[in-house]
């Protein structure tokens, strides 16, 4: 019984202490604005909304909230609070002043809280610089430019006109509709900015950036956060790192730099550059230069306006629709090109490469893996290893150079296109038109060598070794083959 008593006067004692009284009071103030002057304000433990007319006057409205163990001590702090509204030099400044005993740190002693909320009309076309921390900052309709600096709340910015810096930490940052530059500087926050004009500035960590119809484009530096550009007026440059980065609509260049991140980006019309590792690259419709570095990347793309260079290891490469020549080195990773206008170069190690529809020459290097081709309009030079080499409708020159695959050419058009194909350890075949015209040089070991054309033979007939004309001779083809036949065919 005596340990229930104890108790109960414990949590009447705890209780007690921490029984809490309120004062409110407000202060109201308007000052007139001489010409020339700008406004500063310096704020902190309350909100901060500011609104803008067409007058001169500054109307100041401030909610002030104390809370303590009892009224009267609630009461004394209010009363010690201050709004102070005086011109100062170039600016009218508006500051809040607290007791000394406050600004000492003596606060928490006394079982106190409090907060000072400001209510701002000014001119609409007076330069504001203003100072907050421990609450929210709003801003609406200023037409003039501005100096923000906020901590620990959000702040807002909406509808105005002129160059504006806004500074945050530990909270969001809202811009919706400026005409002219922003340059933001946030940590620990969101930022989201809509229907700039001008330049978009944003430099930003911990959290994620979005910008919508920044009408001249801007630039972006964050970390740990996602990144989305939508709807750019001029050229865009974006960094990151730990984050995915989508960027569409942009009519200017577009150079983003990520780490451990995704990629995407549609409909630039100028060129791209796209950088990242450890996330897959997506792109569609680039207007000019497509460049991509990544890796441990997937590179996926369709539709570039001018040439496109791809650097790229452990992820596999798909691209189409490149209107001029396509430069690809990858390292392990599989490489699709397709709809190529002009020159395909190609090179990786251990994947497949396939390449269809392409309207100059066409160089693979590849190691450990197979090739597979067709329509190539302007020749094909092809050097792989342990992989099968299928060319499927070359119209131009071919030199293959393979080992241990076989190597099968299907070749198109009545002009000379010279063949030389080197492999071993499996078969050869070539197929050509039926009124073709080659000066041909064969030769293999256990394997035999088989034409379904006529031939004129000259030196000495062997299984394994065959010189001689098909037609009128003269265009070379050079096959040599170890440990498998070869077979000289007609086309399907």
């Amino acid at each position: 019984m005596r340990n229930k008593t104890m108790c109960g006067l414990t949590l009447l004692l705890a209780a007690q202490a921490f029984a809490r009284d309120e004062y409110s009071r407000t202060f109201d103030k308007t000052a007139a604005l001489a010409s020339g002057q700008g406004v500063r304000v310096e704020h902190r433990m309350g909100n901060v909304n500011l609104r803008t007319h067409a007058g001169r006057d500054v109307v100041v409205h401030a909610s002030i909230r104390v809370s303590a163990s009892n009224e009267a001590e609630a009461k004394r702090v209010a009363e010690q609070i201050r709004i102070e509204v005086a011109p100062a030099g170039s600016a009218l400044v508006i500051r809040t002043a607290y007791p000394k005993e406050e600004r000492d740190g003596f606060f928490g002693f006394h079982n106190l809280s409090y907060s000072v909320n400001l209510e701002i009309t000014m001119p609409e076309t007076a330069p504001l610089e203003l100072r907050n921390s421990f609450g929210s900052v709003s801003i609406e309709d200023l037409k003039a430019n501005s100096d923000v600096t906020n901590a620990n709340g959000k702040l807002t910015f909406r509808n105005g006109r002129g160059t504006q810096r806004l500074e945050n930490q530990f909270g969001a940052v809202e811009v919706t509709g400026n005409v002219g530059d922003v340059e933001i500087r946030n940590g620990n926050g969101s930022v989201d900015v809509s229907e700039v004009t001008g330049m978009v500035n944003v430099k930003n960590r911990f959290a994620n950036v979005t910008v919508a119809n920044p009408g001249r484009g801007g630039t972006i530096v964050n970390g740990n956060g996602s990144v989305e550009v939508t709807g750019a007026g001029g050229d865009v440059r974006i960094t990151n790192s730990f984050g995915k980065v989508t960027v569409s609509g942009v009519k200017g260049n577009l150079v983003v730099g990520n780490a451990n991140g995704e990629v995407e980006a549609n409909r630039v019309t100028g060129s791209a550059e796209l950088n990242t590792s450890f996330g897959a690259v997506r792109f569609g419709d680039i207007g000019k230069l497509l460049s991509v570095h990544a890796a441990n990347s997937a590179v996926i793309g369709r539709k570039v306006g001018e040439s496109a260079t791809i650097e790229n290891s452990f992820g596999r490469v798909d691209i189409s629709d490149v209107h001029k020549g396509i430069r690809i080195v990858g390292g392990n990773s599989p490489i699709t090109v397709a709809d190529v206008g002009e020159e395909a170069s190609l090179k990786t190690s251990f994947g497949l490469v396939t390449a269809d529809r392409v309207g100059g020459v066409l160089t693979v290097e590849d190691s450990n893996g197979a090739v597979k081709a067709s329509a190539i309009r302007s020749g094909a030079n092809v050097k792989t290893s342990f992989g099968a080499v299928l060319l499927d409708g070359v119209a131009g020159a071919v030199d293959v150079q393979n080992q241990n695959g076989g190597v099968e050419v299907s070749l198109l058009g009545q002009a000379c296109r010279p063949v030389g194909i080197r492999t071993s350890f499996s078969a050869v075949r070539v197929r050509v038109p039926d009124n073709a015209s080659y000066a041909v040089a064969a030769k293999t070991s256990f394997g035999k060598i088989h034409s379904d054309f006529p031939m004129t033979v000259s030196g000495d007939l062997s299984a394994d070794s065959l010189n001689g004309n098909i037609g009128g001779g003269g265009c070379p083809m050079r096959l040599n083959d170890n440990n498998g036949s070869i077979e000289i065919l007609k086309n399907r």
